[in-house]
């Protein structure tokens, strides 16, 4: 028989088959670099509207601590975050769980620290993460030095010292159990079905605050907060 080339053909689905690009398993890593950029553009758009004081000294993870220049003070889009995160996985060659795990690190580090997310932390706040989680997740981890790659403001030995201070900070509680990766995973996943990844108008700051003050809403709330939550309190507690 003849098949016209202008009616490709369709895999459909039995009771017996699922077809998907994405899953717990084996998340699709645009979709999950997406979300894991919304959260971050939010968190730091919700602290430029707050005073809040760090508990510690945390002035070695501004960018303006290792460039000696002057702070950065403009809130990056949404799209600079995801081009950063997609650049530095697709070089990297991380594991797609490493965004996951690296959004963990972040939360803990901010709750425990006490630190503000800003323009001038974000990137090496990250990247810090980033050097940890792909160390305790992926088999083939990179060393510090490969960052100065995906990073070039930063010297190996600036690597270094972020990597100490966040582990310190952390107190070298790493673990991240099956129930919190999950408990992540669905929500990043909820802000991509809610999103304009599947429309034709970018999201707005705005349109993001109110859709994730909505799942807050929709959902049952943690027993204490994280990032993907974003309520209007100013205090903040770690998950771990």
């Amino acid at each position: 028989p003849h098949f016209s080339t202008a009616m490709p053909l369709r895999r459909c689905n039995s009771t017996s088959s699922i077809y998907s690009n994405s899953s717990i398993v084996k998340p699709c890593e645009e979709l999950l670099h997406y979300a894991v950029s919304a959260i971050l553009c939010c968190q730091m758009l919700r602290e430029g509207e707050s005073q809040q004081k760090a508990k510690l000294d945390v002035s070695f993870f501004n960018e303006s601590y290792y460039t000696k220049q002057e702070p950065q003070t403009n809130f990056p889009n949404l799209g600079t975050i995801f081009d950063f995160l997609r650049m530095v996985f697709k070089v990297g060659q991380f594991n797609p769980d490493c965004c996951i795990v690296t959004l963990v690190y972040t939360n803990r580090l901010l709750g425990l620290s006490g630190m503000a997310f800003t323009p001038d932390n974000w990137k090496p706040v990250v990247i810090g993460c980033l050097v940890v989680a792909q160390k305790v997740w992926d088999d083939t981890p990179l060393t510090n030095v490969d960052f100065t790659i995906l990073y070039p403001k930063l010297q190996p030995r600036d690597i270094n010292l972020l990597e100490n201070k966040i582990l310190t900070i952390l107190q070298y509680k790493l673990n991240v159990s099956a129930w919190l990766y999950a408990f992540y995973y669905f929500r990043l996943r909820f802000i991509c079905e809610e999103s304009s990844l599947f429309t034709d108008q970018p999201l707005s700051a705005q349109q993001m605050r109110t859709m994730l003050r909505n799942e807050a809403v929709q959902q049952p709330k943690p027993r204490s907060m994280t990032l993907i939550d974003l309520p209007v309190a100013r205090s903040r507690a770690v998950l771990s």
